[in-house]
């Protein structure tokens, strides 16, 4: 009886090890920070506040999350990245995000992000003035980019497809290129399609004025891989996406000042603030105030831009855009933020 007695015991004491052993991993799991590779754009307003914020606070250690930074110049290089199997997430207009899922289905739309200013903008003294003046011009746009496939829609609409040339100049060239002045055209180029902060600081310098502007969305988009593996890492991702804009929100100077030097797109705080102006997530006082949901007039804006897209040769097959979004992670994120 002893001997049973003895082996009985044994056996609950090494139950209870065992038991003990996958406690403490799973705990010291959950105390464990994630690492997810994250593409950003340094020459883009207003994302770039928001890794500021990631960069210079503690929101994503309190959420258990480190980000590798992979910086590009604009989406269309973010995009290839991606395929590459580089990167976890992205901060990208809609455009490549769409160019992303049409060439690969293995990438989902995670959350809203900012709205952000386009614009076609020609020299201060030029004599154009409207679209229809572009005919026999050439305008630089980031091929790839959701400002490239939006003026190629409005050449389009305008009938002035085939009176209109278009070259690719990389977002980061922009600023460079308006810089160095003109009285009707730089050099050679007749007009920009670009977005802020090139805009702002165009204008701001006096080297440009706008012909044409209008607002452009932008999304969080993540492997699908990301989504169905590591659903707790991408919701403490967006837990933290949350609380960096309201982070922003107060104290805007000082990550203004912070994305200024790491774009060295420099502008003073009254222009940061129109461009903000421009987002309601970026001046947001709480949590809960904070949209990061893409709702059914967001999906149906998205859809029209990857119809657009197709019509115009930017992606090659049709896309459903409500297949490639997955909301969930961002409605957990939202619920438990707001507590």
């Amino acid at each position: 009886m002893n001997n049973i007695n003895k082996k009985i015991g044994l056996a609950v004491g090494l139950f209870l090890s065992v038991a003990l052993l996958v406690m403490c991993t799973s705990t010291n799991s959950s105390k464990k920070e994630t690492t997810l590779s994250l593409g950003w754009q340094p020459p883009w307003a207003n994302q770039g506040q928001i890794v500021e914020v990631f960069k210079n606070t503690d929101v994503l250690t309190r959420n258990k999350i480190k980000l590798d930074y992979k910086p590009f110049s604009y989406g269309g290089p973010m995009t290839e990245a991606a395929l590459a199997g580089t990167l976890d997430i992205l901060f990208v207009g809609d455009q490549p995000a769409i160019t992303l899922v049409s060439r690969d289905p293995n990438w989902r739309f995670v959350a809203r992000m900012v709205n952000y200013r386009s614009a076609l903008i020609v020299p201060p003294n030029s004599k154009l003035k409207t679209i229809n003046d572009l005919v026999g011009k050439k305008v630089a746009t980031a091929f790839g980019s959701t400002t490239h496939r939006d003026v190629v829609r409005l050449i389009r609409d305008a009938g002035l497809e085939k009176d209109i040339t278009l070259v690719n100049i990389d977002q980061a060239e922009h600023a460079a290129l308006i810089s160095k002045g003109g009285t009707d055209s730089w050099d050679g180029i007749d007009a920009v399609a670009s977005y802020d902060p090139t805009i702002a600081i165009s204008l701001y310098k006096n080297n440009a004025r706008i012909l044409l502007e209008w607002t452009s969305p932008a999304v969080v988009v993540a492997r699908k891989e990301i989504v169905d593996n590591k659903p707790e890492e991408l919701k403490r991702f967006l837990k933290a996406y949350i609380e960096a804009n309201v982070i922003y929100a107060k104290n805007p100077a000082n990550f203004n000042k912070l994305f200024s030097e790491e774009s060295r797109l420099e502008l003073p705080e009254n222009v940061y603030t129109e461009m903000a102006k421009m987002e309601p997530n970026l001046t947001a006082g709480t949590n809960s105030e904070v949209n990061i949901l893409i709702d059914s007039t967001r999906e149906r804006i998205h859809q029209i831009n990857a119809d657009v897209a197709l019509s115009i040769g930017i992606i090659k097959k049709q896309i459903n855009v409500k297949d490639y979004i997955d909301m969930r992670a961002a409605m957990e994120a939202s619920t438990e933020t707001s507590k």
